[in-house]
């Protein structure tokens, strides 16, 4: 067996026991095919040569398949048969990013028949001391690759896998079910409690990130559903406003998406694209673009009743733009956004994520991203409804409750020092241990008078601890 040289690469052709045509593979470099040939001869010898993967038809030799599918192999057709029926452009595109460089580089050309538990394991390990590969356009804030992606590239694995089992490519066990990722300590987001979100609005200046927060912490909306707000969506006539039915309707939100992406579900009839924007630069052909699409879920189309205030807000933003049209006419490019810039371009995620970074500096607030106004919302929200959960599901747009209790809800300080208060008023108050330790407090008579009436009379205890919390906040 000898290579020959066609145009640029250097061709093998060889045959294979049980596979009927000729095999031709490919290399840039003489050395690269003689060592593919020495393989090829020794692989012969031990009876253990089989057909690449690439030329095997699954259909047709699905025996074969068996034993020669790679990792690669399988993930390629894992997006294509189950990816695309199934996922949204978010979820394509990440995967796709955690395929591209973080599993194939690596395993990829592995038979996924040779997979074990103990071999994943060895190579999520590895995978933490790799560089990290910041995808297009999204800051670069590690080095090496999270634990956090290292679980997210598991979970793909483990999904494929499960597909593998259900093609028949794969007998037995799935062996990532087992596996034992690699502990780390989950970062809790930061999230500004009512009295922080209330401090950040009153010193904001910048009247775009005003009214992005305001959406964020009235409507519990998405940065992605707030930048896609279209006028058409929202509904502030002096009817609806007088009956307190003013409303916005949750329908698209802008997204830059990857052209590959884009590209596949619109093959399958699946990209939910409304509008596709501009280039505003002329160069080098981009790989990403920016679209207004339909929101993340279908529970995420949803109606929001509108407080006072955002209202208010709305009806600003829509006068400065119908000045702005006037002023400057036919350069003024009309895409109807509620949040758009003096030339209506919309702004993007980083725009605003920028913003905010500056108002968080300037006024020495507490570190935070945009979504967390998101979780501030949701949180409010419960502690002023006293925990209506579906009332708040219905603004945040999940489809599940428990994404509102468990994900979105961060409990606030001054709630639980009230419980605490509470606690004291209407059950200890009346044991035997509540009498010593207020023998130990130092008080005035009048604190000792109001101690002794609610001894008395435990049922005032709770009015009172309301109007108190009520004149602190006139405060």
């Amino acid at each position: 067996m000898k290579s020959t040289k066609h145009g640029n690469k250097f061709r093998i052709t060889y045959r294979c026991p049980n596979y009927p045509d000729l095999i031709h593979e490919s290399f840039d470099t003489e050395e690269e095919a003689n060592l593919r040939i020495a393989q090829i001869l020794l692989e012969k010898k031990n009876n253990k040569l089989l057909p690449p993967a690439s030329v095997v038809d699954p259909d047709a030799n699905h025996a074969l398949a068996q034993e020669t599918m790679t990792v690669s192999q399988l993930l390629d057709e894992y997006v294509n048969l189950y990816g695309l029926n199934h996922w949204s452009e978010s979820t394509l595109s990440s995967t796709m990013h955690r395929i591209t460089h973080y599993i194939n580089p690596y395993i990829g050309a592995i038979p996924i028949k040779s997979l074990t538990t103990h071999r994943l394991e060895r190579f999520y390990r590895k995978l933490l001391r790799e560089p990290a590969v910041c995808p297009k356009g999204k800051e670069h804030l590690q080095t090496t690759i999270a634990p956090s992606v290292v679980e997210k590239v598991h979970g793909t694995i483990r999904s494929a896998l499960n597909q593998a089992i259900r093609w028949d490519y794969l007998k037995g066990p799935n062996p990532a079910m087992t596996v034992e990722l690699p502990k780390y300590k989950r970062e809790k987001r930061a999230v500004w409690d009512d009295a922080e979100a209330r401090y950040a609005l009153d010193v904001c200046t910048d009247p775009i990130l005003k009214l992005c927060m305001l959406l964020a912490l009235g409507c519990s909306m998405r940065i992605g559903e707030i930048l896609g707000l279209t006028w058409d969506c929202v509904h502030i006539t002096p009817g609806l406003m007088q009956n307190d039915n003013a409303y916005l309707r949750v329908e698209k939100e802008l997204r830059r998406c990857t052209n590959l992406s884009l590209e596949k579900l619109r093959e399958q009839g699946r990209d939910d694209v409304y509008f596709t924007f501009p280039l505003w630069k002329k160069k080098s052909p981009s790989t990403t673009t920016l679209v207004l699409k339909t929101p993340k879920t279908e529970s995420s189309v949803r109606t929001i009743y509108l407080p006072p205030t955002v209202i208010h807000a709305l009806r600003q933003a829509w006068e400065h733009q119908m000045a702005l049209k006037n002023e400057i006419g036919s350069v003024y490019q009309d895409f109807n956004l509620v949040v758009a810039r003096d030339n209506g371009r919309p702004f993007e995620e980083h725009n605003i994520s920028e913003k905010l970074k500056a108002l968080i500096q300037t006024n020495n607030l507490r570190p935070v991203v945009f979504h967390s106004l998101r979780h501030s919302s949701t949180s409010v929200k419960l502690k002023i409804s006293g925990g209506d959960i579906k009332a708040v599901q219905g603004d945040t747009g999940h489809a599940q409750a428990n994404m509102v209790t468990d994900v979105y809800s961060h409990i606030m300080d001054s709630s639980r020092k009230h419980l605490a208060q509470q606690m004291e008023a209407q059950f200890f108050l009346t044991s035997p241990e509540s009498k010593k330790a207020a023998a130990q407090l130092p008080m005035d008579s009048s604190t000792k008078q109001l101690i002794q009436l609610l001894k008395s009379s435990p049922e005032i205890a709770d009015p009172l601890l309301q109007m108190s919390h009520i004149l602190k906040g006139n405060k």
